[in-house]
């Protein structure tokens, strides 16, 4: 795994342990989480992509 990936798995959990101490700022935390799970799918994509233009 990459270090960005594991920086997105860090900040996502950042922000799920932000909500048990702040639940009423749920609603953006939950928005923050997505954005870093985007993130870390484009990640993931742009490595498939990488792969596949190195074994050509």
């Amino acid at each position: 795994m990459s270090a960005a990936n594991e920086y997105c798995d860090r900040e996502i959990a950042k922000c799920k342990d932000m909500i048990r101490t702040w639940p009423h700022e749920a609603l953006c935390l939950k928005r923050l989480i997505k954005g870093w799970q985007r993130t870390k799918q484009q990640l993931k994509n742009i490595e498939t992509i990488n792969n596949a233009e190195d074994s050509v």
